[in-house]
C-alpha cells in the first residue's frame, strides 16, 4: 500500500464519515469535505480533529480514534493535491458537489462516485462542464457504498459491513486498466466492472429497498419503522416480489450483453468474510451485517425517494430501450407514486434526462467504452 496517496472524501454523511475514519486509520492522508450549508455536520469532528471509529470485529477493520488530516467546507482546499476523490452522497446531490469542485478539479485526478447509481458519471461530467471544468477528470462509479454503516452522534461512526469484491466501472471504459490498479491501492479487493452500464444495473438498493418498504407500508406507519427491516420485513411473499423484480433487471442486463450478478448472490460475494452464508433471497435474513438494521421511520425516506427515481425509474426506461417487459418494476413505481403523491417518472432519472435518449443500443455501448469524443452527437 502506498501510504502517500492523498484522498479527498466529499460528503460527510454516514458513509463519508466511514471512508474518512477508516482510510485515515490505515495511514492515508485524508481530507473530509462538506458543503457550507451542511457545515454543522462536521463542526464537532473538525474541533476534535478526527472521528471515533467503531467497526464490527468481523469486518477486520481497526477501531478507535482516527485523526483526519483535514476537515473543511472549502472545496478547493479539500481536493488540492488529492489523487483520488470519493464522492459519497445520494444521487440527487451529485451534481451539486460537481458544481463545487468544477473549477478546481484536475484532469489527472480520479473521481469515484460511491455509489454511481444510474447515470452518475454522465450527470457528474455534465455538471462539471456546465460549471467551468475545461478538462474532465477520470470518472468512476462504484456499484454500491463500500461500507454498511451508521453515525453514532456527531463524532463517531459504526461500521457493520466492509465489502470485498465491490465492482467499480471507469468512464470511459477504455481507461479501466490504467485506473483500477490505483484504486486497489486504496481498497485492495475492488474489482473492475466492464463499464458504467454494469454499475447502472448493479446497485442492490433498487431491488432490496422499494419492495419491502412498499409492501410493509402499514407496518412502517404504525410502528415508525420499529422492526427489523431485513429479517422481519422480508417475509416469503415479499421476497417473491424482490426475486421477480431482480429477474427483470437481469433480463435488461442480458439484452445489453452484460453478465450481471444476481441480487441474492451479492451478499455472499461482499460479506462472505464476515460470515454470510447461503445464496437465496431468504438467506438475507441470516446476513449478520444487516440483521440488526431497522426499517426507515417513515415512507418518505431514501428507500423510496432515492431508490425509485434513481433506481427503478431508469431501470424501467432501459427496459423500454432494449424491449424487455417490466411489469413488477412498473407496478412498484406506480405504487410509490400513489403512496407519496408524487410523479417519480417526472422527477427521476432517465436516458433523456442524462442526454442519451437519442442513442441506439449500439451507440450507447460505444459511448460507455469510448466516451464523449468518440460518440457521434455527443460533446
Amino acid at each position: 500500500m502506498d501510504d502517500n496517496i492523498k484522498i479527498a472524501i466529499l460528503g460527510a454523511g454516514h458513509a463519508g464519515f466511514a471512508h474518512a475514519a477508516d482510510l485515515s486509520m490505515k495511514g492515508f492522508e485524508v481530507s473530509l469535505y462538506e458543503v457550507p450549508e451542511m457545515a454543522h455536520t462536521i463542526s464537532v469532528v473538525k474541533e476534535r480533529g478526527g472521528i471515533e471509529l467503531y467497526p464490527d470485529p468481523s469486518t477486520g477493520l481497526k477501531g478507535g480514534y482516527s485523526p483526519v488530516h483535514l476537515i473543511t467546507d472549502d472545496a478547493e482546499v479539500a481536493i488540492q493535491g488529492a489523487e483520488v476523490l470519493f464522492v459519497v452522497v445520494p444521487a440527487f446531490a451529485q451534481a451539486a458537489f460537481a458544481k463545487r469542485i468544477a473549477r478546481h478539479v484536475r484532469s489527472e485526478q480520479i473521481v469515484v462516485l460511491s455509489p454511481g447509481n444510474f447515470g452518475g458519471a454522465v450527470t457528474f461530467a455534465a455538471a462539471l462542464k456546465q460549471n467551468g471544468c475545461s478538462e474532465l477528470p477520470v470518472l468512476c462509479e462504484a456499484q454500491s457504498m463500500m461500507y454498511a454503516c451508521r453515525k453514532k452522534g456527531d463524532e463517531a461512526i459504526q461500521i457493520f459491513g466492509y465489502k470485498h469484491g465491490l465492482g467499480v466501472a471507469v468512464f470511459p471504459a477504455r481507461l479501466t486498466d490504467m485506473v483500477i490498479p490505483k484504486l486497489q491501492e486504496v481498497f485492495p479487493t475492488v474489482q473492475a466492472a466492464p463499464n458504467i452500464l454494469w454499475t447502472w444495473l448493479s446497485n442492490p438498493n433498487a431491488i432490496g429497498h422499494p419492495p419491502p418498504t412498499i409492501l410493509n407500508a402499514g407496518w412502517i406507519e404504525q410502528t415508525d419503522g420499529n422492526f427489523l427491516f431485513y429479517v422481519e420485513g422480508m417475509s416469503p411473499s415479499v421476497l417473491k416480489v424482490m426475486e421477480d423484480l431482480d429477474n427483470e433487471r437481469m433480463a435488461v442486463g442480458k439484452a445489453l450483453g452484460l453478465e450481471l450478478t444476481p441480487h441474492n448472490q451479492m451478499g455472499k460475494i461482499w460479506y462472505g468474510h464476515q460470515g454470510y452464508q447461503g445464496s437465496t433471497f431468504r438467506d438475507k435474513e441470516r446476513n449478520p451485517v444487516y440483521a440488526s438494521i431497522k426499517a426507515e421511520s417513515k415512507l418518505d425516506s431514501r428507500y423510496l425517494t432515492e431508490d425509485i427515481p434513481f433506481g427503478l425509474v431508469p431501470l424501467e426506461d432501459l427496459g423500454k430501450l432494449v424491449g424487455v417487459d417490466m411489469p413488477i418494476c412498473t407496478s412498484l413505481i406506480n405504487l410509490a407514486n400513489s403512496l407519496l403523491r408524487r410523479d417519480f417518472r417526472q422527477t427521476g432519472q432517465s436516458m433523456g434526462k442524462i442526454g442519451l435518449g437519442h442513442l441506439t443500443v449500439a451507440q450507447l455501448k460505444q459511448f460507455v467504452e469510448e466516451g464523449y469524443s468518440q460518440t457521434p452527437g455527443l460533446t
